[in-house]
């Protein structure tokens, strides 16, 4: 959809979201995020992503497509700016950290419908939250994820949207042992919970890759560096899962450099995706391709470019190109 497109179905509907409160939660906004979901089901797919001028962005998962302007769509309901952005797998709802929507110069949690018509805060039982680093909502938009100091230096919550309301967050790392935990990614099915934990934020040396159960319980540590396969890695981090349930990440490994592994439901060791160097922050599509950030196209300027490759890491072409995308998170959905 182009920006057009969007900016005129935005200002079209806003008189339809001003019924039910503007909330990002009324029935007329769910029925239309989910009905436009189901129309993009078969498609190849999009990308959320950020820029450092704090806009965010959508673009299709197709090659050298031409990107959409979220904040400058956004700008017409409410003014602001952008921190994080995050899209549901079904493409039905994306949450931002972003002084938007009554935020109030302080960038809080909001959650959008898909077609970008409405967009309210997300407030767990009730209170407004300020989240550190990425944040991710599930399909449907059931429920939303930050992250802010806990237990740990960082820890991450879990909400669910009850009614027109969200519930009391739900500590999901307390079982961690690291300080940081960050980077969160939600399965297709919506029951499990990847993310980095380490003891230096931002997927620094040592971090490692954990998962968790959607209702807290069931906490494992999938891989850690120092022992095994990840015996010379660096850090292991930006988890996110396949369709089929395994498990694609960014590996810094010594000799390797910053690679794109994936490792497969039930085994111990990771198999490496394609053979590109300096390739990070992976996101997987709904359709199996895998989204990465790479740095060493032929004739690129090293910046952040967005890359599509097959899921075995065979054929891949460029999805956005001449663009430094911020290499925080990308997200991946229909």
């Amino acid at each position: 959809m182009g920006l057009c497109a969007v900016c005129a179905l935005a200002s079209s509907m806003a008189a339809c979201n001003k019924k039910s409160g503007a909330n990002g939660s009324g029935e007329s906004a769910a029925v239309a995020a989910a009905a436009a979901a189901q129309t993009r089901a078969s498609g190849p797919g999009r990308v959320a992503y950020m820029l450092s001028d704090k806009h965010a962005f959508l673009v299709e998962a197709s090659k050298e497509a031409t990107p959409v302007n979220v904040s400058q769509a956004l700008n017409k309901l409410s003014k602001g700016e952008d921190e994080t952005v995050h899209l549901a797998r079904d493409g039905s709802w994306l949450v931002l950290t972003t002084t938007r929507f009554g935020c109030d110069g302080w960038a809080c949690l909001v959650a959008v419908p898909g077609d970008l018509s409405s967009g309210a805060q997300v407030q767990p039982g009730g209170k407004e939250v300020h989240p550190e680093g990425p944040i991710a909502v599930s399909p449907g938009g059931t429920f939303a994820i930050y992250g802010e100091k806990g237990q740990h230096e960082r820890d991450l919550f879990l909400t669910r949207r009850e009614g027109g309301k969200w519930s009391s967050p739900v500590l999901l790392s307390g079982a961690s042992k690291s300080a940081f935990n960050a980077q969160p990614a939600i399965s297709h099915d919506g029951k499990k919970i990847l993310f980095d934990c380490g003891n230096e934020p931002y997927g620094q040396e040592g971090t490692g890759i954990c998962e968790v159960n959607a209702d807290g319980s069931g906490f494992r540590q999938v891989l850690a560096v120092g022992s095994g396969w990840a015996s010379d890695a660096k850090a292991l981090h930006h988890p996110d899962y396949a369709p089929d349930g395994s498990i694609v990440f960014e590996a810094d490994r010594k000799g390797d450099g910053e690679r794109i592994w994936r490792l497969p439901v039930g085994k111990t060791e990771p198999v490496q995706l394609g053979n590109f160097g300096n390739d990070n922050s992976p996101c997987v599509l709904p359709n199996g391709k895998i989204v990465s950030l790479w740095l060493q196209r032929p004739g690129g300027e090293g910046k952040h470019e967005i890359k599509v490759m097959a899921p075995d890491g065979g054929s891949d072409f460029m999805a956005l190109i001449g663009t430094d995308v911020l290499d925080a998170q990308i997200s991946c959905g229909n």
